[in-house]
C-alpha cells in the first residue's frame, strides 16, 4: 500500500535500489517520457529531476506496479528524483531509448495497462507545453495501441452539421459514447450509438450506426474512429476505397431506411428519427396544410447575444403539435413550448370559426391560444433565414418563414412592451421569467447631456459641496429654502437646481430673486430630459469635491448642523459609500430607517421614531431615495448614478446594489432626522407600473420590497 498522495514511504536505513526505466522516449523540445515496471510502490505524481518538473501515473499489475513519467528534460543518464516530501531516489539510465511511440504501445500491451488512461495521461501532460512537432505523438500512440474493433462501411453528413457512420463492431454497445476521431489530428466528441443485427457477422459482432452532432468533417479525411471497451481502446477502421460516402438527401434517405432496424434507448433512437424529419426548404407549408393547425407570431425580438422574446398564438384543437421551435439556417435552435406562458386569445375562436379545417373543433370555453416566451439563442450571423418549425405527433413537420427584429439598444422598448398583457394575472411571471431576462441582454442606456449646456448662476458665489436637486415645481423648493436660510448648510451647499425647459420657463426669474433673499448659493441647469435619472446625472456633471448630496424637496431638515454630522459619520465608517438620514413622517412614524436589517430598505416603516435605538449608523439595503450623501469616487466606480434599469422608482436600490458589489457601503444615520412630506398620489399608469416590475425582476427582488422609499 502506498501513500494517498503518491509520495514515497519513509526510507529505510539502506537506500532503495535505483529505478531503472524500461524505456525512455525523447520527445521534441528535449522532454523525456519514461516507462517503468517492476515497482514496489507508486511513483510520486509530482516531483522534480534536478530543475525539471516531473509528472507520473501508476497502475497495479501482476508483478507490482508499472507507470509512466514525463520529465521536462532529456534523461539519458543517471538522475535523482525528489518527491514532494523531500525524499530522493536515483533514476538510472534507461534500458532502451527511442523517439517513436511504437515501443510505448508495446509496453502498454505487455503489462496490460489501461490504454485509455495512458492516452489521457499523454493528452494532459503533452498538451501543457507541446512544442512544434510533438502534437501528433498521442495520436500516433492511439493508432498503435488500439485493438481492431470493427470497420466503418458508410459515412454520411445528413444535414448541415453532424457525422453519421455505419459499420460493424465486435464490442461497441448501444448508447452514448465518448469517441475519438483521427483525420490528421486527434479530436474527441460524444456520439449516440444504435445497433442492428447482421447475419454476415459472427457473434458477438453487431452492426452499428452512430451519429455525433459535434462533428463537422470532410468525409474523405477521416482515417479511424476509436472507442473504449473496459479500459481497452478499440479501433474502427475506415477502409479507403471501399467506404460509401453520402450527403444531403441521399444521407437522410439512408438513415430513414435503417431506422426500423435500429435498437437502442429511446433517446438515442429519437436522434435518428430527427435526422429523418423533413427539412426547411424555404416553403411555407404551415399555410398550405389541410390539418386543423394554424400559428403566427405577433413579434419576435432578438437581443445582441441571441436571446429571443416572442409573442404569438397557436391554434391546435386536436393537440397534434408536440414542439414549437424557432430555427435558422445558421443553426439557431430555440424551442418555445416548454418555456412559454399561455394567454387568452378569444378572437381566434371567432376568426377561425368559419374555417372548414376547424369546423366543430373549437371550444368557446378554451381561449388559451396565445403565448409569450423567452428562449436563449445564438448571436445573429446576418445572412441566415429564420423559420418556425412545428413538430407533430406523427413526427412530421410544418414550416413557416419568420421575420425576426434585431434589437441593438433600448430605442425599441415601446414596441417590445406593446404586445404584453398589462392586466393579465400572469403578468408578474411573464415579467420575471421572460421580459426581464430579455431586457437584461440589451446594452445599458447612454445617458449623456449636451456638452454646450451652461448653468444659470443664481448667486454670486458657489458653495464647497454640490446638492443636486431635481425640481418639477417651484413651490416644492420654497420650504427647503426657508429651512436652509441662516444655517451652516446654507454657507456650504451649492444647490444645483435641475429643471426641464418647460418647467424652468416660468421659474427662472423667480429663482433669481429667491436665492439672494434666503441667502442660499446655487445654479439652475435647464435640460430637455424629463426622465428623473437623466436630470440627476446632468446635475452630477456640475458637482465638484469628494462628495455630493442628492436631495429631493420632499425631505426637509429638522434642525441645522445636519450636513457636518452626516459627513462625520461617513468618515467614521472606514470605507466610502452612501449615508442617508432617518426620514420621519409628520406624525412621528418612521418612513426610512431601521436597526441594521439589510434585507429591507425600510425595516421600521410605520414604527414610532422613539423605537429606533441611537448610536452609530446602521447598514441598510439602500439609501433613502429622497436624500443621500455619496462619495463621488465610489459612485463612479459603481458605474454612475443611473444603472441599467428602465424606470426611476428603484434607481436608489440599483445604485446601492452596485455600490455593495464594489465593496462600498450604504448606511442610515441615527443622529440626523429629516421630515418626510407625504407622497402625492400619482395617477395610475399601467406602463410605468410595468417598467417598475421589470426593474424589480432585474435587481432580483420582488415588487413588495420596494413599496416604500422611491424616486418619483
Amino acid at each position: 500500500m502506498s501513500p494517498a498522495d503518491g509520495a514515497f514511504f519513509g526510507l529505510a536505513a539502506e537506500a532503495p535500489a535505483a529505478l531503472v526505466p524500461d524505456l525512455a522516449i525523447i520527445l521534441p523540445g528535449g522532454r523525456t517520457l519514461l516507462a517503468i515496471s517492476g515497482l514496489a510502490d507508486a511513483l510520486p505524481s509530482q516531483g522534480s529531476c534536478g530543475d525539471a518538473p516531473w509528472q507520473a501515473v501508476c497502475w497495479p499489475v501482476q508483478n507490482g506496479r508499472a507507470g509512466l513519467a514525463l520529465v521536462r528534460a532529456p534523461l539519458v543518464g543517471t538522475y535523482w528524483l525528489r518527491a514532494p516530501n523531500g525524499e530522493e531516489r536515483e533514476i538510472a539510465a534507461p534500458r532502451a531509448l527511442d523517439v517513436a511511440p511504437a515501443p510505448l504501445a508495446e509496453f502498454v500491451r505487455r503489462h496490460g495497462l489501461n490504454s485509455r488512461e495512458v492516452l489521457d495521461f499523454l493528452a494532459a501532460t503533452l498538451a501543457d507545453d507541446a512544442p512544434s512537432g510533438d502534437g501528433d505523438f498521442a495520436a500516433r500512440f492511439l493508432s498503435l495501441a488500439a485493438e481492431a474493433g470493427g470497420f466503418v462501411e458508410i459515412l454520411a453528413c445528413p444535414g448541415t452539421k453532424g457525422l453519421f457512420a455505419q459499420g460493424w463492431a465486435m464490442s461497441l454497445g448501444a448508447g452514448r459514447h465518448r469517441l475519438m476521431r483521427l483525420d490528421g489530428t486527434l479530436t474527441q466528441c460524444d456520439a449516440d450509438v444504435a445497433l442492428f443485427a447482421r447475419d454476415d457477422i459472427p457473434p458477438p459482432g453487431m452492426g452499428f450506426c452512430l451519429f455525433s452532432l459535434d462533428w463537422e468533417t470532410d468525409l474523405r479525411g477521416l482515417d479511424c474512429l476509436f472507442y473504449e471497451q473496459d479500459g481497452t481502446l478499440k479501433r474502427l477502421e475506415v477502409v479507403r476505397g471501399s467506404v460509401l460516402r453520402l450527403s444531403g438527401e441521399a444521407a437522410i434517405d439512408h438513415v430513414r431506411h435503417m431506422l426500423p432496424r435500429l435498437a437502442g434507448d429511446e433517446g438515442g433512437i429519437g436522434i435518428y428519427r430527427r435526422i429523418c424529419r423533413p427539412r426547411y426548404q424555404g416553403m411555407d407549408t404551415l399555410s398550405l396544410t389541410t390539418l386543423p393547425i394554424a400559428a403566427a407570431f405577433d413579434s419576435v425580438f432578438q437581443a445582441p447575444s441571441g436571446g429571443l422574446l416572442a409573442t404569438g398564438w397557436l391554434l391546435d384543437p386536436l393537440r397534434q403539435v408536440e414542439r414549437v421551435i424557432v430555427k435558422s439556417t445558421a443553426g439557431l435552435y430555440a424551442p418555445l413550448q416548454d418555456c412559454w406562458t399561455p394567454l387568452p386569445r378569444g378572437d381566434l375562436n371567432q376568426g377561425f370559426g368559419g374555417d372548414p379545417r376547424f369546423a366543430r373543433l373549437l371550444d368557446p370555453a378554451d381561449t388559451l391560444h396565445g403565448f409569450v416566451a423567452f428562449a436563449e439563442g445564438t448571436p445573429r450571423r446576418g445572412d441566415e433565414e429564420f423559420y418556425l418549425e412545428l413538430v407533430l405527433a406523427d413526427k412530421s413537420c410544418l414550416f413557416h418563414p419568420l421575420q425576426i427584429t434585431a434589437v441593438d439598444g433600448r430605442e425599441m422598448l415601446p414596441q417590445i412592451l406593446s404586445d404584453l398583457p398589462l392586466h393579465d394575472p400572469s403578468l408578474d411571471r411573464i415579467v420575471e421569467e421572460m421580459v426581464a431576462p430579455f431586457l437584461a441582454q440589451l446594452p445599458a442606456p447612454a445617458r449623456k447631456t449636451r456638452g454646450t449646456q451652461r448653468p444659470v448662476p443664481l448667486s454670486g458665489t458657489a458653495g464647497d459641496m454640490t446638492a443636486v436637486v431635481p425640481l418639477d415645481r417651484l413651490d416644492h423648493l420654497q420650504p427647503m429654502m426657508a429651512l436652509l436660510s441662516g444655517t451652516p448648510e446654507a454657507e456650504r451647499l451649492d444647490l444645483a437646481i435641475v429643471m426641464t425647459r418647460a418647467a424652468a420657463a416660468e421659474a427662472a426669474r423667480r429663482l433669481r430673486d429667491l436665492f439672494p433673499f434666503y441667502g442660499i448659493r446655487g445654479r439652475l441647469l435647464v435640460v430637455d430630459q424629463a426622465d428623473l435619472c437623466a436630470r440627476i446625472e446632468a446635475g452630477l456633471a456640475l458637482a465638484k469635491g469628494a462628495r455630493v448630496l442628492i436631495w429631493q424637496p420632499s425631505a426637509l431638515p429638522m434642525a441645522p448642523g445636519w450636513l457636518d454630522l452626516l459627513e462625520a459619520e461617513l468618515d467614521g465608517l472606514g470605507k466610502p459609500g452612501l449615508i442617508s438620514p432617518t426620514l420621519v413622517y409628520e406624525d412621528g412614524s418612521v418612513f426610512y430607517g431601521g436597526d441594521g436589517v439589510v434585507g429591507d430598505s425600510a425595516p421600521m416603516l410605520g414604527y414610532p421614531r422613539g423605537w429606533l435605538t441611537g448610536g452609530a449608523p446602521r447598514s441598510m439595503a439602500a439609501g433613502a431615495a429622497q436624500l443621500a450623501l455619496i462619495d463621488r469616487q465610489a459612485m463612479a466606480q459603481a458605474g454612475g448614478f443611473a444603472g441599467r434599469l428602465y424606470s426611476n422608482g428603484l434607481a436608489h436600490r440599483d445604485l446601492a446594489r452596485r455600490l455593495n458589489e464594489q465593496g462600498f457601503g450604504t448606511w442610515s444615520s441615527r443622529s440626523v432626522d429629516f421630515w418626510m412630506l407625504e407622497d402625492v398620489p400619482r395617477a395610475a399608469d399601467a406602463m410605468a407600473a410595468l417598467l417598475e416590475r421589470i426593474d424589480s425582476a432585474l435587481i432580483g427582488k420582488t415588487a413588495g420590497l420596494f413599496s416604500t422609499g422611491r424616486f418619483s
